[in-house]
């Protein structure tokens, strides 16, 4: 049996297709990742597998039931956490878990333990007398994962979960669904870009315009792409702490081809004179020649970070400036 299985799925709002003839199957266990621009139909179609909206046309089939006569009863298999975080913004973090546990009918004798142990899960116990508009970007969409788990769906649909999140809090969230992978979920994952994404997902499916263009297994995924990727790509690195050590990490990719100082970074490495807590917390910026895959993107960030560098961004750039190359040597 499917966990997910879709026909002809077709959403209109009135003259606007958001889901054109849509077909897809999700393996139990896996994690697909669906990848588009804004307005693409990823958000309509999570909405609809939530029971949230309903379709135009076509059926589809929750763990073999059909969305059109059970809803009932595919509201307690799926977990459903948007892209915002919902109401409850007055309550505390546990208020508002609990809050959840009883919407979701826990017997109320267990919501508190129940309530605690999601906050132990994503890190948030030590927060969970906080009110909930206090939290940080990365609290709250931690937060809201916490809630979606509170009726232990076996299914888990996770809109934009990395929106708003700065590096660190990426890394987090990626290694918390990992966590919810190994225990045998099946993910749907929603996100503009397959960098994000990469990590946690078994499979890719490609939306456009409502239109399924392009699915498969992430290694079927990075195959068909490979002869569409540039050869060389410029990567943005800002960063806080030691220069040198964040150099040093650099050189040990073998997927970087050259590095180059940008300002103020460059007047970071001129500074060897100024205190040396001066120097650490001047924002600093790089930007390398990048050959490899998504996947090594990533690994460089994770790499980052563990060294202790506080990466605040790390971005592909769209027009690349003029960096000198010289194969298998880093410049600086």
């Amino acid at each position: 049996m499917y966990a997910i299985e879709i026909r002809n799925l077709t959403k209109r709002y009135g003259r606007k297709t958001a889901l054109d003839n849509l077909s897809l199957i999700v393996m139990p266990g896996a994690a697909l990742g669906l990848i588009g621009p804004i307005g693409a139909g990823k958000t309509t179609l999570l909405r609809i597998l939530a029971t949230v909206l309903k379709p135009t046309s076509g059926d589809l089939f929750i763990d073999g039931l059909t969305i059109s006569q059970h809803p009932q009863q595919i509201r307690q298999i799926v977990g459903y956490m948007p892209s915002t975080l919902g109401g409850g913004a007055d309550m505390t973090a546990q208020e508002y878990l609990t809050f959840y546990a009883a919407c979701y009918a826990v017997p109320e004798n267990d919501r508190a333990n129940l309530s605690a142990d999601l906050l132990q899960l994503v890190d948030l116990y030590h927060r969970r007398n906080d009110p909930v508009d206090k939290l940080s970007p990365g609290m709250k969409k931690r937060l809201e994962l916490a809630r979606t788990l509170v009726h232990d769906p076996a299914i888990m649909l996770l809109d934009e979960p990395f929106t708003g999140l700065d590096p660190r809090a990426r890394v987090e969230t990626n290694a918390l669904i990992n966590e919810l992978r190994s225990l045998g979920k099946t993910i749907v994952v929603t996100s503009a870009s397959l960098t994000e994404i990469e990590p946690i997902c078994s499979h890719i499916a490609f939306l456009n315009e409502g239109k399924l263009s392009f699915s498969g297994e992430l290694d079927e995924v990075r195959a068909h792409f490979a002869d569409h990727q540039h050869p060389q790509r410029v990567i943005s690195i800002r960063f806080l702490g030691d220069p040198d050590r964040a150099l040093t990490i650099v050189k040990e990719s073998p997927d970087v081809s050259a590095a180059q100082p940008v300002q103020p970074y460059a007047a970071a490495l001129a500074a060897s004179t100024l205190p040396a807590h001066t120097t650490l917390n001047l924002l600093k910026e790089m930007h390398i020649a990048f050959n490899g895959d998504y996947a090594a993107a990533s690994q460089l960030l994770r790499s980052l970070m563990h060294s202790g560098t506080q990466v605040v961004s790390f971005t592909e750039l769209n027009n690349t400036p003029n960096i000198q190359h010289t194969p298998q040597k880093v410049m600086v």
